[in-house]
């Protein structure tokens, strides 16, 4: 995938729904089609690029407008979505990482899918178990 350090296109929408200006220690990077965009330019780890690559996936499937347009609407289809991108970004970790590593990137990654950053969709120890599974 291309990376392009600016905001996606439709960032407006994102940062609206998302309240992203209200949202702190986070530096988010959004997929749309095959290109991952990185506002920041923050350098972005393999894992993360695993995750992004899942939402690509997703994108192609339904189509890219009408993927962000089910995200941005629907909570239910967001938490789907975001199930299958973080498992298989934990699942990257846990191949590639020790013991503690696996148990300390899990906490983040279930702090972050129930955060604010996706609308608090799901509480942490659901997300937890769900990230796992």
């Amino acid at each position: 995938m291309r990376i392009v350090n600016a905001p996606p296109p439709n960032y407006i929408a994102i940062s609206d729904r998302f309240k992203l200006a209200k949202l702190k220690d986070f530096n988010p990077v959004f997929a749309y089609g095959d290109i991952i965009y990185n506002p920041t330019g923050d350098p972005i780890s393999e894992d993360l690029m695993i995750h992004e690559e899942v939402h690509s996936r997703q994108q192609m499937e339904i189509g890219v407008e009408e993927w962000w347009n089910l995200y941005l609407e629907s909570d239910s289809f967001r938490l789907e979505q975001e199930i299958e991108a973080y498992s298989a970004q934990y699942q990257y970790i846990c191949q590639h990482g020790n013991r503690e590593m696996r148990r300390k990137e899990l906490d983040r990654l279930a702090s972050n899918l129930a955060s604010g950053l996706y609308g608090s969709i799901i509480k942490k120890k659901d997300a937890l178990e769900l990230i796992q599974a």
